[in-house]
């Protein structure tokens, strides 16, 4: 019995040298996660009713990009994590094209449920920042002097809370990076489930479309009034912080260049959501200074897309519209109705596909030629946590994206070398030899 059990602790130790012999010749090759994300040529279309189910999503690699807060030490100069920003930690997203259109697949963990709509605006309602100080008590002097100075007014939660009604644009500059020196911190987005009072649920590609290479900076989009002076008292505290009482840069996210960002908004672009009817009105849309006739042939077929958003350094733009959220880049160029989205919520999870011609339908978006790279940003947003417009989970820096000529590849059978065969084949007989001589020296001692 003694025998049996040295015998096949002798062969286990001589099976783990040998695989351990061959492994340093041929290592165990492990999945790697590619350079960037590559929009493989497929055959096929997109399943809006259902997306990520049509059969090429199967052939695609995935891409798993890390997710951090936009407002937060890591991404700008503040002083602090703003406590309701950045709380997606990851979006997994796949592209393909099949010759005319391009495809963007994107899926991410929402834990609060889905958010299809707002009780107020066709983008959710409106932005009621939530400050607090986490050191004591409101400094409501300042909080007085600030929102008097933007005709804005507040309402007191407790000692240490109190919300600001009405958007915080273009304050947005003055509660990173001022008002914290004065005790009065930007918390989030003022959220009451029993009221309804919560905001849409967003995804967000960002193309950029400049000459730099790899820039440094993305999806921190700014307050929509660009190179504002604030005077009086506020812009006199100001100045000891900031050398000016001119802002500069509060209007867009870049330093150089300019990008074309494909948005999707819960309930207002996809067909799930009260807000969405304002997009089927088609004399509501030409109100809007939407294309009458891009209306009215989505109106006969409503589908769920996208809002194409123009940044660069001065300003953040609507595209293709009269100025909904943003200031007008275009007339009616056709409007919003050539770009597609498909969304579906379940398991926890939001799956959104976007959809959109290779060839730019409109000035001021992105052209996409195969064969090119272009850098992507990306921006999640949960609107029942309070995370909307300025406050947000982001990829911390712009991602490559390859428009490939090639299909997805197939999975690949590894053939051994001959030369690390020959050594395998080598080892395995010295090591049967070796187990052979253990064992008939053993039996010799036995007798």
């Amino acid at each position: 019995m003694k025998i049996g059990l040295r015998l096949a602790t002798i062969i286990a130790v001589a099976l783990v040298i040998i695989v351990g012999v061959l492994a340093m010749f041929y290592p165990i090759p492990l999945a790697q996660a590619p350079s960037g994300i590559v929009a493989y040529k497929v055959v096929g279309s997109a399943n809006l009713a259902a997306p990520g189910t049509e059969s090429f999503w199967k052939e695609v690699p995935a891409y798993n990009i890390s997710l951090v807060p936009n407002l937060s030490p890591q991404m700008i100069p503040i002083s602090y994590n703003v406590p309701t920003s950045g709380l997606v930690p990851y979006v997994i997203v796949k592209a393909a094209w099949n010759g005319t259109d391009i495809f963007i697949l994107m899926e991410w963990p929402d834990p609060y449920g889905p958010s299809y709509v707002g009780p107020a605006s066709i983008a959710g309602p409106g932005h009621w920042p939530l400050v607090y100080n986490p050191n004591g008590p409101l400094n409501i002097t300042f909080l007085k002097i600030m929102t008097s100075t933007f005709h804005k007014k507040y309402f007191i939660i407790n000692a240490s809370y109190a919300y600001i009604k009405g958007s915080p644009r273009p304050m947005e500059y003055v509660l990173a990076y001022v008002a914290p020196h004065y005790g009065v911190y930007f918390y989030g987005y003022y959220v009451n489930m029993s009221m309804a009072h919560y905001y849409p649920d967003r995804a967000a590609i960002m193309w950029y479309m400049g000459t730099q290479q790899n820039p440094s900076d993305c999806m921190n989009i700014g307050a929509g009034h660009p190179n504002f002076a604030v005077g009086g008292e506020l812009g006199q505290l100001m100045e000891s912080y900031l050398g000016s009482n001119t802002i500069p840069y509060t209007g867009g996210s870049l330093s150089s260049g300019a990008a074309d960002i494909w948005e999707w908004i819960s309930g207002a672009t996809d067909p799930q959501g009260d807000n969405f009817n304002y997009f089927t009105n088609v004399t509501w849309d030409v109100e809007n200074g939407i294309d009458q006739g891009a209306a009215q042939q989505f109106a006969a077929n409503p589908h769920g897309f996208l809002i194409n958003l123009f940044v660069n350094q001065t300003g953040l733009y609507d595209v293709g519209d009269g100025g909904i959220w943003y200031p007008n880049a275009t007339g009616p160029e056709p409007g919003y109705f050539d770009a597609y989205t498909g969304a579906v919520y379940e398991n926890g999870y939001w799956i959104v596909e976007f959809i959109r011609p290779l060839q730019a339908p409109m000035p001021y978006t992105v052209n996409l030629t195969p064969g090119q790279t272009y850098d992507v940003a990306f921006a999640i947003w949960i609107g029942k946590a309070g995370e909307t417009s300025w406050d947000k989970s982001i990829s911390p820096s712009f991602i490559p994206l390859t428009i490939s000529t090639s299909s997805p590849p197939k999975p690949s059978v590894s053939v051994i070398p001959m030369s690390v065969l020959t050594v395998a084949v080598i080892g395995i007989v010295i090591a049967i030899i070796a187990i052979g001589l253990v064992y008939y020296s053993i039996r010799r001692r036995a007798r």
